[in-house]
């Protein structure tokens, strides 16, 4: 409610007042890929977190990074980009003998589904191929205040090869989900483990799109060609056989859960790796044990 209330303030805030500040210089300093997001990093000769603050007002709201991925280079806060990257802006440092500031941001790309009521998020090969496209991507940071109108930097172009470099490291795969029985149809899905593939979020969670896991792709290819694979097995404490609809969730190095069901052998699905990679099993209910195949 108290965002709602901002946003409000912010699109009939036309008489408000403003800051008489030049439009900062903002650089490009380095982007890294690091558990499901992006850690987006720039420089400015200005502290662009406490800006407000430096000039004796105390209503500043936040700090953010907004980069256009389609060309639209339409940043002010009423406009909504269809297909673009952004994060807030709250960590901040002083580098050292260069009288600047230096930013972090954890960064997301995102594709607005729905004039800015919706989301989701945008997948690694489309990405990959908005970016071949060009050779940079305009940003520009947008600082806001209660009763004022927002601040804008200047436009910053970040070389589209640093951030393919950090897109092509992410492991791609769906997440695994458990459907009840009566929620199964009565064909061979039903011994089927069901990913889903897309989400959109808009006061909650909703399935857009998904199917049968053993037919999505993971990096383009089927987990079972992928470089490096493997799956658990879950077994019986005491009596060593294999256990069957038993329910678990993988959980991967950079943080993503997959869930599902273990087959009639007791397996788990297959999962891949582009590179060596440790998976924790968590099991639920009875006294199992898991043993890597």
């Amino acid at each position: 409610m108290h965002r709602l209330i901002l946003i409000v303030l912010f699109v009939f805030c036309s008489s408000c007042m403003q800051l008489h500040v030049p439009a900062p210089r903002v650089e490009f300093t380095s982007i890294e890929y690091k558990g499901g997001d992006y850690n987006f990093r720039f420089r400015s000769d200005r502290d662009l977190v406490n800006l407000y603050r430096a000039h004796g007002i105390n209503e500043q709201v936040g700090t953010w990074l907004k980069c256009s991925l389609d060309g639209d280079v339409d940043f002010s806060i009423l406009h909504k980009i269809r297909l673009y990257g952004k994060g807030a802006v709250s960590d901040v440092r002083i580098v050292e003998g260069d009288r600047r500031y230096e930013f972090d941001v954890w960064f997301r790309f995102e594709e607005d589904v729905n004039q800015g009521s919706s989301f989701r998020i945008i997948r690694k090969e489309v990405l990959l191929s908005l970016l071949g496209k060009q050779d940079y991507i305009p940003c520009q940071v947008t600082i806001t205040a209660t009763f004022y109108k927002a601040y804008y930097s200047k436009v910053m172009y970040v070389p589209t090869s640093r951030i393919i470099a950090e897109v092509e490291k992410v492991i791609t795969a769906p997440e695994y989900v458990i459907l009840s029985p009566e929620l199964r149809p009565l064909s061979w899905l039903q011994f089927e483990q069901i990913c889903i593939t897309q989400r959109r979020y808009h006061a909650g969670d909703t399935i857009v799109h998904g199917g049968v896991c053993s037919g999505l792709p993971y990096s383009g290819l089927l987990s079972s060609f992928a470089p490096l694979k493997g799956k658990f097995r879950i077994v019986d404490a005491q009596t060593r056989k294999p256990r069957q609809n038993v329910r678990y969730i993988i959980k991967r190095s950079d943080g993503r859960k997959e869930e599902g069901l273990s087959d009639a052998q007791g397996d788990t699905h297959v999962f891949g790796s582009n590179y060596p990679e440790n998976f924790r099993l968590f099991l639920f209910g009875e006294e199992l044990e898991a043993v890597a195949m």
